[in-house]
């Protein structure tokens, strides 16, 4: 055999064999770079749907006229629209399921003051402090008033915590449970948000998660799941 086709078949086995070697550390490199650019988009389309969210929130609370109510399934169907590709699934009826891959929570946060111990049916007293937790036990505390949840409320949970008072069919909490019940407060909100409300002001919060699991290749994203929040 000729030496120089031999020479010829070693050079391009070696370059067959330096070839794959590359590829060893390229495939993992550029399955990185997509992973994380891809997170990177997910991630704009999640705070922009808890802002979007917060939007709707504010309009509802402070519009009467508006006729959004955000326990409603139609009116959730503008939020699902809004995180089509982030895993929110839908029933049978076009309706968000709690099943799929992500959730939307919506809150509100209350600062109790004399406008809750009134509303809440609580006693004043006949002489200053006219409220005390003597006779408005949440008074000067930080309580929920509000809580929606859209899609899979069971994978995840808010960062303030769960109301364990009972939630009305329209999302709010009872005013007697706001003044009084110790399980309507919320102890972290504080210490999660940074925000200090002052007495009778409340703060309007969504959040959402997302799974994007199916993105991690080479498991890249230690913990695959997307979370944004935002407060009004």
């Amino acid at each position: 055999m000729d030496s120089t086709a031999m020479s010829k078949r070693r050079a391009a086995g070696n370059t067959i064999i330096e070839f794959a070697l590359v590829m060893v550390f390229l495939i993992p490199l550029f399955a990185g770079t997509f992973t994380i650019g891809m997170a990177l988009t997910k991630g704009i389309q999640v705070s922009n749907v808890a802002r979007d969210a917060v939007v709707l929130m504010v309009t509802a609370t402070t519009n009467s006229r508006s006729g959004l109510n955000l326990s409603q399934t139609q009116n959730q169907r503008i939020i699902v629209s809004a995180a089509q590709g982030l895993g929110m699934a839908l029933d049978a009826q076009n309706d968000p399921s709690s099943t799929g891959s992500a959730v939307v929570i919506l809150s509100k946060v209350v600062m109790v003051g004399p406008t809750e111990c009134s509303l809440g049916g609580m006693t004043p007293n006949s002489s200053a402090p006219t409220w005390t937790t003597g006779n408005c036990p949440n008074y000067g505390s930080y309580a929920f008033e509000y809580r929606v949840v859209i899609g899979n409320g069971t994978r995840w949970t808010s960062t303030l915590g769960t109301p364990s008072v009972a939630i009305q069919s329209d999302g709010s909490i009872s005013a007697a449970n706001i003044a009084s019940n110790g399980a309507a407060l919320d102890s972290t909100f504080l210490s999660v948000t940074g925000l200090t409300l002052t007495s009778s002001n409340y703060a309007l919060v969504s959040e959402m998660y997302t799974d994007v699991s199916y993105l991690n290749f080479f498991n890249v994203m230690s913990n695959p799941v997307i979370y944004a929040r935002n407060i009004s």
